[in-house]
């Protein structure tokens, strides 16, 4: 079996007998055919599916070319294939010169910590940063305005230097505590998609993180931010009983807004 973590504790709430520890089967990750536009939203708005939309991974763009024709970053969509650019154009990442940060509210040392990341991941591979936040047709910064750029609202950096693989999704504690396990005590949201799923475990074993890591995605998981982790679907077993869980390979904390 699994070694297993949640945000399950010893005190278990009354309101399991009510509603909490009966599951039903739940979705696994089916993304194909998720149809889910993301064009009309902002970067900061909220929708049906949990606050789950408008996440990209960022990679820096390591091309040697004058800018800002290179030099900039590849900005792609999680969970799809294509993602629409600052032109209206479809590809598979979109370039973007240059960042508009005036929404993000971030210091300019984390900044730096998402920009890191981005560079990071383009030797490494895999997803190091991830920035929620929308394409601008034009900008104000390089001579080449109908390049575009991208409005960042949210940043986020891995919390280890595995290589992410999987579904991405953001999970928080909803509150549900049971008497027996395993408990469905955490609300799981496919990022882009408007998949919600409770699900009773995060394994983090193939992330290897440290024990401050750990517990540090245990604080971010009960905070109303979440955190995001990629992964895949497997079934908790406890006693006979099941419940969805997610194994994590890469987990992510979002970098805190300096104006609040």
């Amino acid at each position: 079996m699994r070694p297993l973590f949640s945000v399950t504790t010893t005190s278990f709430a009354l309101a399991c007998l009510v509603s909490g520890c009966a599951l039903a089967a739940e979705s696994p990750d089916e993304l194909a055919g998720a149809a889910d536009s993301v064009e009309a939203l902002d970067g900061h708005t909220a929708s049906a599916a949990g606050d789950a939309f408008t996440y990209f991974k960022l990679t820096a763009d390591l091309r040697r070319c004058a800018s800002p024709l290179c030099g900039g970053w590849f900005v792609g969509q999680l969970n799809r294939s294509t993602t629409t650019c600052h032109d209206g154009q479809q590809a598979a990442e979109c370039y973007a010169p240059t960042f508009d940060w005036t929404e993000a509210h971030l210091t300019g040392t984390q900044q730096s910590e998402l920009l890191d990341a981005s560079r990071e991941a383009a030797v490494g591979g895999g997803v190091r940063a991830i920035v929620r936040g929308r394409f601008a047709a034009r900008n104000t910064t390089t001579p080449r305005p109908e390049l575009g750029a991208f409005v960042v609202t949210e940043g986020w950096v891995a919390e280890n230097d595995a290589i992410s693989k999987g579904v991405f999704v953001k999970v928080k504690d909803n509150g549900i505590r049971c008497f027996a396990a395993p408990c469905a005590s955490l609300t799981e949201w496919t990022l882009n998609t408007s998949q919600i799923v409770k699900i009773a475990n995060v394994d983090f074993t193939p992330a290897g993180l440290s024990e401050a890591q750990l517990e540090d995605t245990r604080a971010q998981m009960v905070s109303p931010d979440g955190l995001l982790v990629a992964g895949d679907r497997y079934t908790v077993n406890v006693d006979g009983r099941t419940a969805p869980g997610r194994t994590a390979t890469a987990a992510y904390r979002r970098l805190p807004d300096a104006a609040q």
